[in-house]
């Protein structure tokens, strides 16, 4: 590949542009998940470029034997083509479960002391595996009031569950404390894929106090000024609630629900095996089923396989 194949880009820019490609859809590919050619640019691992950069290392692509292939507006590895199929069939479902979080979502933003509610998991990228997947939320919260808003909200989780739909809160954080962790690649895409449903502020702050998902996807956080839409005023009702389980009562109460919870998921978690909770006054991450280990072991083995 000589430097005149893409106009204004060295080899060596477009050769690591084609490796952070082959890497970005082996990492895809591991949910069963072709990407557009905007999705690869966003979430293009360990390389910052610009979108035209990626379009024109695709276009070469897209003319000669590669291990990448093409399906209509979808780039998947080559041998997985089905996959373009398969995401439009994902697609379907969550359009009907998009239905259930704009019935439940407002309910949950009116609970006190919360401060925003983002879609996180498979949903908030449309790969939900059928019409009754989990709907996976992270919920920030008032300082000091993580588990009396959490306890608030599975009030409204098993109101869903007589309908059928299995809302999640799987992070309930302080917004004081919004580090969701040990950075790694799976939780880079976790806060990457986040779609904000209210609270803009907050997830805002959210995604600054965890701007090291740039080190894992450093296009990612551009993106996160197309989301200004979202509503973060606070309700009267709300408030007022507040007002009231301000102070004493409401310490009491946060107090209560922790002790409460706190070993009751604990004992929950290692029943389960489940690595990936965290229980602290301010976070509660109930990851029990946690896939990250998994997932990052059979990354390396396909980037192994493909000599990368």
């Amino acid at each position: 590949m000589s430097s005149g194949s893409g106009p204004g880009w060295p080899v060596g820019a477009i050769k690591d542009i084609a490796q952070a490609i082959l890497h970005t859809l082996v990492y895809a590919d591991l949910f069963d998940y072709p990407l557009r050619t905007e999705e690869l640019h966003r979430y293009l691992i360990g390389h910052r470029a610009p979108l035209s950069a990626v379009r024109t290392y695709l276009d070469q692509a897209g003319r000669q034997p590669t291990s990448l292939a093409r399906v209509a507006s979808f780039w998947c590895l080559t041998g997985r083509e089905r996959l373009a199929d398969l995401r439009r069939e994902r697609e379907v479902y969550a359009r009907s479960l998009h239905q259930e979080v704009e019935r439940y979502a407002p309910l949950i933003a009116a609970v006190p002391f919360v401060r925003c509610v983002a879609l996180t998991g498979s949903l908030a990228v449309q790969n939900v595996t059928g019409p009754d997947d989990d709907i996976d939320l992270l919920i920030v919260t008032a300082p000091g009031r993580v588990w009396l808003a959490r306890g608030l909200a599975i009030l409204i989780v098993h109101l869903a569950q007589r309908s059928g739909v299995e809302l999640c809160p799987n992070y309930v954080l302080a917004e004081h404390r919004l580090q969701l962790g040990e950075p790694s690649l799976y939780i880079a895409h976790e806060l990457a894929q986040l779609l904000p449903l209210y609270g803009f502020e907050s997830y805002r702050r959210l995604m600054q106090s965890n701007a090291w998902v740039a080190d894992y996807l450093p296009n990612a956080l551009a993106h996160t000024s197309a989301v200004r839409h979202v509503s973060a005023t606070p309700r009267v009702g709300q408030r007022l609630m507040e007002a009231g389980l301000a102070g004493r009562l409401g310490d009491a109460l946060e107090g209560w629900e922790r002790e409460r919870k706190i070993p009751k998921l604990r004992r929950v978690a290692i029943e389960r095996g489940g690595s990936g909770t965290t229980y602290t006054a301010e976070l509660c991450k109930g990851h029990v089923d946690d896939h990250s280990a998994a997932i990052q072991v059979r990354y390396m083995a396909q980037l192994s396989a493909l000599g990368l």
